[in-house]
């Protein structure tokens, strides 16, 4: 006896030729109609249950690009962030919300753990990390 699987797949194949057949030469609306949608209901039903509806859904970016270097990632974002922080102390620098003096002095802490940052992602390059750490970063 043929598996579930198998006869899934073709309920599928027989409800999708016969939709094809009935839009290509059916007459009649209403018998078009509702034949169409008694097809319909099992070309849904068998693809659910084979999961197609779940491989429609997935983009093949998600399947290729799945991140794989999280800490990577956060000490990149680390560093992002601080950039921002030397870019906006110039800004208010510039706009008169800081002193320069005291401004240059976050500055030259901002450098200095920017150069920390660097040090720390090049111990870091290449580490793969845990599934335990792909999916925190997920959530």
């Amino acid at each position: 006896m043929p598996s579930r699987t198998t006869l899934e797949m073709v309920a599928l194949i027989v409800a999708l030729l016969g939709e094809a057949a009935l839009l290509y030469f059916g007459q009649d609306p209403l018998v078009r109609l509702v034949l169409g949608l008694l097809l319909l209901a099992v070309v849904v039903w068998s693809s659910a249950r084979l999961g197609v509806v779940d491989l429609l859904g997935q983009s093949p970016a998600d399947q290729v690009h799945k991140r794989r270097f999280v800490l990577l990632r956060s000490q990149v974002q680390q560093l992002l962030d601080e950039i921002r922080r030397l870019n906006w102390m110039a800004v208010d620098v510039e706009r008169g919300f800081r002193t320069r003096d005291k401004a240059l002095r976050e500055m030259d802490a901002i450098e200095a753990r920017l150069k920390e940052i660097i040090a720390e992602i090049r111990g870091t390059a290449g580490q793969i990390s845990t599934e335990s750490e792909v999916k925190a970063d997920e959530s």
